[in-house]
């Protein structure tokens, strides 16, 4: 459980056993020091009578593996090759192993199959509210990898679609690792709230941040062996490659005459605490609470919690960018060329070790992008995830429910431009104990059930949080990430 406590999930802002397990979602739901991150707006909510929360600790993971195992040790193994430097030998697979690859990865002619590992753990938080405003100060670490591989890696069986037949050896690995401190405030804006006749607010909230930059690899490799009509074959690649730090030194280092092992070894190790840039960020967003019934909490000098309402969120997350010490970009425009298919397919499963994609690439690649790719320039300055949010809750006494959509604005490690949905729902047998369920759906990725559970007093809080791959949560269960905030108080 301590080390699943190291990774997190798609277009989710931030890792917490709440909102992992009502399947994601939280931009309505997260009122502590992690609203920072989410939509610091909700600082401003009242849903604790104590206005202090403190909080140290609180990991989180979520692992899409290209293999996953019903063994806890054998799926702990597993997760440890997707996150530690890339391992000589550490990826090897049978042809048992790629057949199940294929037949769980590439469903409905599917051609490529996308796959995330995320890290983050909230090192430091503290939130102090009072009838007016709200602040916080909160320190984090999170690191993604997402990465997408062609069916044509592990079979040189062609595929047909469209009418068009191909062999699809596309191969994309991102990714990036930051650490920020982030500062949020949030209060009512009372010009709307004194325009309305009823019990509603709305609040407003920011969170600026310093952010330092570890490691980066934006590795985008469109690659297509297309049959022509009249039986010749055509290789159609494209290649953006951009790297800062230590994936740039290897890469520097491997173009320059280096074996690819040796430069990987030389270069890249464990990138989890590893400064190489530093940046700034800010996160925002505003929600509308609409207190029902006998619920007053929205007037002032109230210590009445908010218990019956509706809310209405909206944020945009890490608006921002990092500079980064050093960095390059290669590039491969477009470029056709006859050639035959394949003959060879992988001997180990890509999983987006830091590093792999340039061992990958060497061993099984018929061509080399990476050595033939033109120097492009530098890239220094890379800009934060930047994602949108929204998001829905009714609450009434010991009932939650609720639905968010979040939606990435470009293509990152940590999101997707793809629209990703969950929805939850919290109910509390007794006050203390808050039982949690949750879904996400996700466009090319694989769908999930959360579940969660925690003891909630006056002046301390144990949560945790699971998730499991949906199409196996009949059968055989395969547990795909843990969350735990073991240390959180209120004051």
């Amino acid at each position: 459980m301590v080390l699943f406590s190291y990774i997190t999930v798609n277009a989710q802002p931030v890792l917490t056993p709440q909102n992992v397990a009502l399947g994601g979602g939280g931009s309505t739901y997260l009122t502590d020091y992690n609203a920072n991150f989410y939509n610091p707006a909700n600082l401003y909510i009242p849903d604790r009578i104590r206005t202090i929360d403190v909080g140290i600790g609180i990991t989180g993971t979520y692992f899409n593996g290209v293999q996953n195992f019903t063994d806890l040790n054998e799926q702990r193994s597993n997760l440890e090759d997707y996150l530690y430097a890339f391992q000589p030998g550490a990826y090897q697979i049978t042809s048992t192993d790629r057949t199940e690859i294929l037949d769980e990865n590439y469903i409905r002619n599917r051609s490529t199959s996308l796959h995330q590992t995320r890290l983050e753990a909230t090192l430091l938080g503290f939130k102090i509210r009072n009838d007016r405003r709200a602040f916080s100060f909160v320190i984090r670490n999170r690191i993604a990898s997402s990465f997408e591989v062609g069916r044509g890696w592990y079979s040189t069986e062609t595929q047909t679609v469209d009418n068009e037949t191909f062999l699809d050896r596309t191969l994309t690995h991102r990714y990036q690792s930051l650490y920020e401190v982030s500062m949020g405030f949030a209060e009512s804006f009372q010009f709307f709230s004194d325009m309305t006749p009823r019990l509603d607010e709305l609040a407003i909230g920011i969170a600026p941040k310093f952010v330092i930059g570890g490691a980066y690899q934006n590795a985008e490799w469109t690659n297509r062996f297309i049959e022509n009509s009249d039986g010749s074959v055509s290789q159609i690649q494209n290649f953006d490659y951009a790297a800062t730090g230590t994936f740039a030194d290897a890469t520097d280092d491997y173009r320059s005459g280096s074996t690819a092992r040796d430069a990987i070894s030389r270069n890249i190790t464990d990138e989890i605490f590893n400064p190489q840039g530093f940046g700034a960020g800010l996160d925002l967003g505003l929600t509308y609470l609409i207190t029902l019934g006998s619920d007053f909490s929205t007037l002032e000098n109230t210590d009445q919690r908010t218990q019956k309402s509706l809310r209405l969120s909206f944020s945009v997350t890490d608006i921002g960018f990092v500079v980064y010490n050093k960095s390059l970009k290669l590039g491969i425009n477009s470029d056709t060329t006859s050639t035959s298919l394949p003959t060879n397919v992988t001997a180990n499963a890509f999983v987006g070790a830091p590093g792999q994609f340039i061992d990958f690439v060497d061993q099984f690649g018929t061509t080399n992008p990476i050595k033939s790719g033109k120097y492009v320039g530098d890239s220094n300055m890379v800009l934060l995830p930047t994602a949108l949010h929204a998001g829905v809750m009714f609450e009434v006494n010991r009932l939650k429910l609720m639905g968010d959509l979040s939606i990435g604005l470009n293509n990152n490690a940590f999101n997707s431009t793809k629209l990703v949905a969950s929805a939850g729902v919290e109910i509390r047998p007794l006050k203390f104990l808050p039982l949690r369920a949750g879904t996400q759906l996700a466009t090319e990725l694989p769908n999930y059930f959360s579940f969660g559970a925690a003891i909630e007093t006056k002046l301390w809080d144990l949560s945790i949080a699971t998730q499991f791959v949906s199409r196996t949560f009949n059968e055989n269960p395969t547990l795909s990430g843990i969350t735990v905030a073991a240390l959180q108080f209120h004051f």
